[in-house]
């Protein structure tokens, strides 16, 4: 048996930008503390130093500047990272995400310990994919699609270990009633309600939504769209709102706490993306029992299971979009049976202690190989 010890994991941010952070900290909680003892290293103090220290983990500061320049400032965090790996006696180093993983990859081969590549982004990065592969002792993808990134380098590519994102279940939990979310937000008594949870960014495929909402709206005037997050693209999708004439059923809630609750709020979960990872808020909608309308695109197939947890569209098809959310109001005990099937399947793939536990897995896998 692999006797397991400290691992020196490494974030590619200090803030939560998006659903890679949020994913690593569920990790992190999910450890076994028994088993694996974690440092976490951050580039910058923030939401994810704040997060880490309140799940009692020990976490460091050490800068990671841009690779893009050679300058002294990545010889001085290169150096930090081995001193840490020294320090904390770490039998393995995590990367997430790619810059943590050039210097997480350079300190464990200059340190002798094996490195994990955490990889969660379908774009390649041609300046650094081809290091990173030689670097990494084992890879983690979220999904085949990320998976695909790897097909270049074929060793890189069969050594890979796909290990989906898991959801602390105990977070999401389906209400009765969300009639209360619904006051809170302005909507009419009565009211459908369609939203989606998600960056204000091109690739999430928001205007293609307000499209289809336009559509929706012509044949259903009771219908009202609830854009939950926050991003560079919000003034002109509100901007786009009021052109298309429906701003005032549309709700734009910038970035919220709340999620679990707002989903409950939602009769139809949409995710438009034009490309996707993997979905984590997929898995968010399905665990509050939602019907999901989603784009085939990325990884989103490999969670939502097409006409039993929820219906998928082509990307960047406002008409199919709109027909299938219309689908799904006009039967709701079919929406409803969707929801229960999303929680099941939930709670049978993507349980956080599933997670967790396929990760440590790997762990092991690697320190068998790399005593």
């Amino acid at each position: 048996m692999t006797v397991p010890g400290p691992v020196l994991v490494v974030s590619n941010h200090g803030e939560i930008v998006g659903g890679g952070e949020v994913s690593l900290l569920g990790l992190l909680k999910g450890l076994d503390r028994a088993r694996w003892h974690p440092t976490v290293v951050v580039p910058e103090e923030g939401a994810v130093a704040a997060a880490c220290r309140a799940l009692d983990l020990p976490t460091r500061v050490v800068p990671l500047p841009t690779l893009r320049r050679p300058r002294p400032a990545i010889l001085r965090s290169l150096g930090a990272l081995r001193r840490l790996a020294r320090e904390t006696g770490a039998r393995l180093l995590h990367a997430n995400g790619s810059r943590a993983m050039a210097y997480a990859g350079l300190a464990g081969r200059l340190e002798r310990r094996p490195v994990i590549w955490h990889l969660r982004i379908l774009e390649p990065d041609p300046r650094l994919d081809w290091l990173l592969v030689r670097l990494a002792t084992r890879v983690v993808a979220t999904s085949e699609a990320v998976r695909g990134r790897l097909a270049r380098w074929p060793a890189a590519h069969r050594q890979c270990v796909v290990v989906p994102n898991g959801l602390d279940l105990q977070a999401f939990v389906p209400l009765k009633d969300a009639d209360a979310v619904r006051e809170s937000l302005g909507l009419p008594a009565g009211a459908r309600v369609i939203g989606t949870v998600g960056r204000l960014v091109p690739f999430k495929g928001h205007r293609h939504l307000l499209e289809a909402f336009a559509r929706l709206r012509a044949r259903e005037p009771d219908v009202h769209l609830v854009v939950v997050g926050d991003g560079p693209e919000r003034a002109a999708l509100e901007r786009q709102a009021r052109e298309l004439g429906v701003a005032p059923a549309v709700r734009f809630t910038g970035h919220r706490e709340d999620v679990p609750d707002l989903l409950a709020a939602l009769d139809v979960f949409v995710l438009p993306s034009l490309a996707e990872h993997f979905g984590r808020v997929l898995l968010e909608a399905m665990a509050m029992e939602r019907p999901v309308v989603a784009t085939a695109a990325g990884g989103v197939p490999e969670v939502v299971e097409a006409g039993v947890t929820g219906l998928l569209v082509p990307p960047a098809n406002a008409a199919a979009l709109a027909d299938a959310v219309l689908t799904l109001l006009a039967d709701p005990a079919h929406g409803r049976a969707l929801g229960r099937a999303g929680r099941r399947r939930v709670e049978a793939r993507f349980d956080l202690r599933h997670h967790a536990a396929a990760v440590e897995a790997v762990y092991a896998a690697v320190l068998e190989e790399h005593p």
